[in-house]
């Protein structure tokens, strides 16, 4: 059974979309969305939704606060993931050594981005859940 993660989709004001590029572009990843498992050593209750504001903040140094859960549960090559549709409350430009960059781009660009990606299972999840992210909107 795979592991729990939760992530999130943070849309600014503008519209944009907040995607962020791994370090090395870990696990042929080359844009995606921040998500990550529970810190049960650090916070043994933490919530999902204490998980999902942690990781973005963590790998993107992006504060957002959750509007909505998107439907379903995402299967990744490791994971599954529950994502939120996130809202922008203050971009600090500070993040972790997992990230190479973050960039707020227009659903059009995520899509381009998105796609760069090669691991298949991850690509297809995150094209997947931005569709959902932009339906909800």
């Amino acid at each position: 059974m795979k592991e729990n993660a939760y992530g999130g989709v943070v849309i600014n004001q503008e519209g944009r979309i907040l995607l962020r590029e791994p370090k090395k572009h870990y696990d042929n990843y080359v844009w995606t969305f921040p998500k990550g498992r529970p810190d049960k050593r650090q916070k043994p209750d933490e919530t999902p939704e204490e998980t999902a504001i942690r990781e973005v903040f963590e790998e993107t140094g992006v504060k957002a606060e959750i509007k909505e859960r998107l439907p379903g549960v995402h299967e990744g090559g490791t994971t599954e993931t529950i994502f939120y549709l996130m809202s922008l409350i203050e971009d600090t430009g500070k993040f972790d050594g997992e990230t190479q960059s973050v960039r707020w781009v227009t659903p059009e660009e995520a899509r381009d981005l998105i796609s760069m990606t090669t691991n298949q299972i991850g690509r297809k999840r995150d094209l997947r859940v931005l569709e959902e992210a932009l339906r909800l909107i």
